[in-house]
């Protein structure tokens, strides 16, 4: 274990999450009563991110201490049964009056609906029939880009009064709860899912780290793995904000950012300075990069959707043979994954595929019958956050977390489900 001075700034968001998850006082992957009464229960989260929205429904065991009205909950199935629409809701409606918004977004709703009670569309009615409480909970796409708190716009609390009514007159659930969620909150709850999916004997602290379009977050524990002892952070520094920011739709490529994404001239691309302008302009000052640096190595994981198309569309380690299948590799390093930066840079689609075929970027945009360019940008941009926070990586490495953890976190808190 590395000594390391304890140093705080006035000027970092370092955020002590105390007892905020509305769980028993003693917390923890291993519960300290003895739990004997038990029921089982559905509960739907509704991810609503910057890019998608995800149903997903989640099995929960509700267990209740002898003699006590303690209760705790668990998620009882690794793999939640969850349908996606594509396009995120807040970009959607944004500039909308309020009053369009239910006609904008009522089809999406009944569609997703459907397809949760049908198995030809990757649903499942028995467990339709079962949920017992419904939470739609918007992330960066609804939080300020100058603040990361929610956004009061009138459309988006539009947008939360819609889904509440869908789901209380339509589908008839007396449970509902839809609003934005602080990247803080996002934070915690991420952790809090990887929790869940841990063994129980496991009692060592872990951390994560979150990729999102707008934002990107942390969370670990202190000196056990009490809530009470839970530090998380979340700035607006996302991969969709950050490339859209220095490469506007409209508007020229910030000066030194062509070493990120240059797709007419790849010679122009540029991986170990693409990554040296990012932790410039970037990574730099970070409060998660301060947040990590106080804490001993520990497990790492990574989580959300871009760390997972990492794990499971390139290879980890030189020298890259072709990554053919989708399995997760096992871990990543800072070291590797800004090796293959370097490597992808300066490489036209073709020559990618030839070892990553599957890796997202190289797909084709429909209306253009071209990839996006990219790959570069999305493998300095991961290698970059990993760098700025390798410190707290046990044996230098990452984990793959998954990518629905703050949903699972928050399908089992007392702050959305009473029965937890």
């Amino acid at each position: 274990m590395r000594p390391r001075p304890l140093r705080l700034f006035s000027t970092v968001p370092i955020v002590c999450l105390l007892a905020l998850l509305g769980l028993p006082e003693e917390g923890g992957l291993v519960p300290s009563h003895h739990f004997t009464e038990r029921s089982e229960s559905v509960h739907l989260v509704l991810d609503l991110g910057s890019s998608g929205t995800r149903f997903c429904m989640y099995p929960v065991s509700v267990e209740r201490e002898d003699k006590s009205d303690r209760r705790r909950c668990r998620v009882t199935s690794v793999n939640p049964v969850c349908v996606k629409t594509s396009g995120g809701i807040a970009a959607l409606v944004r500039g909308h009056a309020a009053d369009e918004v239910p006609s904008m977004i009522l089809p999406k709703l009944r569609q997703a609906w459907d397809a949760l009670g049908d198995s030809h569309k990757k649903g499942n009615p028995q467990l339709r029939e079962r949920i017992r409480g419904v939470v739609a909970l918007g992330t960066g796409g609804f939080r300020s880009p100058s603040t990361n708190l929610p956004d009061e716009r009138r459309e988006f609390q539009a947008v939360w009064a819609e889904i509440s009514r869908f789901f209380k007159e339509e589908i008839k659930q007396e449970h509902v709860v839809a609003r934005t969620i602080s990247g803080l909150e996002e934070a915690r709850l991420a952790w809090l899912g990887v929790s869940q999916q841990l063994p129980a004997s496991v009692r060592d602290s872990f951390a994560i780290i979150e990729v999102g379009g707008a934002s990107i977050q942390f969370a670990t524990s202190g000196r056990s793995l009490d809530y009470q002892d839970l530090y998380a952070a979340s700035e607006y520094r996302g991969q969709d904000y950050v490339f859209h920011k220095f490469a506007p739709p409209s508007g020229p490529t910030a000066l030194g950012f062509d070493a990120c994404f240059h797709p007419e001239d790849r010679s122009r691309q540029d991986g170990p300075a693409c990554m040296a302008f990012l932790r410039a302009n970037v990574f730099s000052g970070s409060s998660i990069n301060q947040l990590a640096y106080h804490f001993p190595p520990r497990r790492l994981y990574g989580l959300g959707s871009p760390w997972l198309g990492i794990f499971a569309d390139y290879p980890s380690t030189p020298p890259w043979r072709p990554k053919l299948d989708s399995s997760y590799s096992p871990k990543l390093s800072p070291g590797n994954l800004a090796r293959l930066a370097e490597k992808v840079c300066k490489l036209s689609d073709d020559e990618i595929a030839a070892f990553a075929p599957n890796a997202f970027d190289l797909r084709k945009n429909p209306a253009t019958g071209e990839s996006s360019g990219k790959a570069c940008f999305t493998l300095s941009y991961h290698a970059g956050f990993l760098e700025s926070v390798a410190m707290i990586s046990q044996d230098a490495a990452l984990l793959p977390g998954g990518d629905d953890q703050w949903a699972r976190g928050a399908s089992v808190t007392h702050e959305f489900f009473p029965d937890c």
